[in-house]
């Protein structure tokens, strides 16, 4: 079982949560592509714990060319930035290549309360991980640095797992990020608790979603008890329930199945619902079989509560067929892998940057490394356990940058070729690069082609015909 921080700050009055929400609501944003997920060959749902190409847990998927997306508005997927800790869906065509990666937030909206452990939001109970010895520890970002920073009122962004806590479904989160400000749209991920087909509403939580004016995904589907469900709701439609609680009218109602295809599925989540005599378990609301299996460790027992990856086939009603069933042990597992450039340090002794996420180096064995060793610039592969500040790093081998590799450079922005897609970038120390960039590149931190003239970025991305083919590109730190 993950243990967690005790943490107690003020409760938020439902009447003052609901006009914050629509202080804030006006925030809208345009964005890019057709939304709706397509169907591809191949599906793996886990959370990110590394990068080289995109690792999910402990799966490499090679993501060079993968169109990397997120659900903001009905219909709608923005280009986005996949994040440590964050749920993520692949979908693949070839294994172990990814064609589109969709950042799958699970809750996004206010904090109404932060007590004891966990906070609230939308209704629904996230629990905060901080020392867990099976499952992901919660990550932290967006001006978070640890659990204690969350304040009531937040508009949070939350990626987690939803699973049974006694009786109740509770969020497992996996990283908390503060936003800038309220999305336009509300989203909520939880099982159904009740329906109501009379009234088009049902419940997530202690949150009543009204559905009567919502679309469906997939066409026709209902939001029935015990099913899996993700909502997107207008913030100005949060009010308060009779009886208490919060209230939604939804615009889109997404039923989270999964689809039959030619390659393995795989499923990461807590166990729920162990039937020991069936071989069954519910994961993430959805349905396994376990008989066939294969237990990874094979000395592993299932329980209640386990983080584990599930590979299988569904089946026709839905179900995932389990081939092996593997139990993520972060205690003793090297359950982070970074592949990137060193970025931020100044010390072995003081945290630095690969690939975005902070690492302590103090226990690490450090090898391969040339003289001066660990320095800015410098390739490295690290392996190590995640705290709540990053990876604590148990290795860190130094390597040259291999064809293909995803690189980082950072520098000034200059001759900008807007029709080209195209910029020089001058790094420090290093000569200039042409950097290109595609429709599936993401620009961060407000950046446009616009405004890149000039400016000191970060580039990520892999050399492509000599030029460094972005696959983001944001403002340097």
């Amino acid at each position: 079982m993950n243990t967690t921080m005790r943490l107690r700050f003020p409760r938020l009055s439902m009447a003052a949560l609901v006009v914050a929400v629509a202080c804030l609501s006006s925030c809208g944003g345009g964005g890019v592509g057709s939304g709706g997920t397509g169907r591809s060959e191949g599906l793996a749902a886990g959370t990110v714990n590394g990068f080289g190409s995109i690792i999910v847990d402990s799966v490499v998927y090679d993501d060079r060319n993968a169109r990397v997306v997120a659900e903001t508005a009905p219909g709608l997927d923005d280009l986005a930035e996949v994040k440590f800790g964050h749920r993520v869906a692949v979908e693949y065509t070839t294994q172990g290549v990814a064609d589109v990666v969709h950042v799958d937030a699970t809750v996004a909206g206010p904090v109404a309360s932060v007590a004891a452990g966990q906070i609230t939001v939308l209704g629904q109970t996230i629990v905060v991980s901080v020392g867990a010895t099976f499952g992901p520890v919660t990550q932290f970002g967006g001006g978070y640095s640890m659990a204690s920073d969350v304040r009531v009122g937040d508009p949070v962004e939350v990626h987690g797992i939803v699973t049974l806590q006694g009786n109740s479904y509770v969020i497992d989160s996996t990283r908390i990020d503060k936003l800038a400000a309220a999305p336009a749209f509300l989203r909520a991920t939880g099982i159904v608790t009740a329906a109501s087909t009379a009234s088009s509403t049902f419940s997530l939580g202690q949150l009543t979603v009204d559905a009567a004016n919502a679309s469906f995904v997939p066409a026709g589907s209902s939001p029935a008890a015990g099913r899996s469900v993700t909502i997107l709701a207008p913030a100005s439609s949060l009010s308060i329930a009779a009886g208490g609680g919060l209230r939604v009218h939804a615009a889109q109602v997404r039923v989270r199945e999964l689809e039959q295809s030619a390659l393995d599925a795989y499923l990461s989540g807590l166990v729920a619902r162990l039937d020991t005599t069936a071989k069954t378990f519910d994961l993430d609301g959805h349905a396994v079989s376990y008989a066939a299996a294969t237990l990874v460790p094979a000395s592993a027992t299932l329980s209640n509560g386990l983080y584990v990856q599930v590979r299988g086939t569904v089946a026709i009603d839905g179900s995932l067929r389990a081939a092996s069933v593997a139990v993520r042990n972060t205690g003793s597992d090297n359950e982070a892998e970074l592949r990137g450039n060193v970025s931020a340090f100044t010390s072995v002794n003081a945290p630095f940057t690969v690939r975005g996420v902070n690492v302590d180096a103090r226990g690490a064995t450090i090898s391969g490394c040339p003289a001066p060793g660990l320095t800015n610039g410098r390739y490295v592969e690290v392996h190590g356990a995640t705290s709540s500040t990053g990876v604590l790093a148990r290795s860190i081998d130094c390597e040259g940058e291999s064809s293909g590799s995803t690189i980082e450079r950072e520098g000034v922005a200059s001759a900008v070729d807007v029709g080209a897609r195209a910029f020089t970038l001058t790094p420090d120390g290093r000569p200039a690069i042409r950097v290109s960039w595609s429709d599936s590149t993401f620009f961060g931190d407000g950046l446009t082609p616009a405004t890149l003239a000039g400016t000191k970025v970060q580039v990520e991305g892999s050399i492509v015909s000599g030029d460094l083919l972005a696959a983001k590109i944001k403002r340097e730190d």
